[in-house]
């Protein structure tokens, strides 16, 4: 997984957790997404009021300890801002296991966003989120490793298309990596066609959940202009030939 903040040298490409860089080569095993809460209440209604973090971490912590047990040194948090995300949470759970932990700045997607997101530019949810990485996330001085957006399994609409915008200008401001939750999706050639636009390489996006696309042309294809294939879970299935 290409989840690169910083280039600096081939050999010493930095991360960027929840307590700070990192070398690449310390990732070791890393758990490319996972969620340790999400809440789909909605974005007029999200609030830290919803839970109780002692309890969050409480919950989750015999999970982390034992995936940390099993091998895995980093682990690539992907819920995103109006979705539950809660950065201190992850820096507890960081500081209690000693796991690697990225967490992520950008957007979902509708009906997950907030009226703001539809009103604005690109170029102003861009300058939000190079925002959260260059201060820190809600003020904590927490900064994210990667961008996270999502898109609905058809053709592009505007929305989608300015967030993935505001991704590409964050992208390149910061040199984060992209992941899109893009699925059993007609719209990858046309992210990677936005992301080009802007000069952004395909080798810094994410086709998240591509398991679920029907057509293994398209990951090719993907896969041949640089794009990373990320496989959400793997079955036993019908084996799909390849044109």
């Amino acid at each position: 997984m290409n989840t690169d903040s910083i280039d600096t040298t081939a050999s010493q490409k930095k991360i960027m957790t929840v307590k700070g860089l990192i070398s690449s080569q310390d990732m070791g095993m890393t758990l490319p997404h996972e969620h340790i809460m999400v809440d789909f209440i909605g974005a007029d209604k999200v609030s830290k009021h919803r839970y109780n973090a002692s309890e969050v971490v409480t919950v989750m912590l015999p999970y982390l300890i034992d995936i940390k047990n099993r091998g895995v040194q980093s682990f690539v948090e992907c819920t995103p801002m109006y979705l539950g995300r809660d950065v201190n949470i992850l820096l507890e759970l960081s500081n209690l296991t000693g796991l690697h932990i990225l967490t992520n700045t950008g957007q979902y997607k509708e009906p997950f966003l907030p009226k703001e997101t539809f009103a604005c530019l690109a170029e102003e949810l861009a300058n939000q989120w190079i925002r959260e990485y260059e201060e820190g996330i809600d003020g904590t001085g927490i900064k994210p490793g990667f961008i996270k957006t999502a898109v609905n399994p058809h053709d592009l609409d505007p929305l989608q298309e300015k967030i993935i915008a505001a991704a590409a200008m964050t992208s390149k401001h910061t040199g984060l990596t992209i992941a899109t939750h893009t699925g059993n999706s007609e719209a990858v050639m046309k992210i990677l066609d936005t992301l080009e636009r802007y000069e952004v390489s395909p080798e810094k996006w994410i086709f998240v959940h591509a398991q679920n696309h029907q057509n293994p042309n398209c990951l090719i294809d993907a896969a041949r202009r640089g794009a990373w294939i990320e496989f959400g879970g793997i079955k036993l299935g019908r084996v799909m030939e390849v044109a």
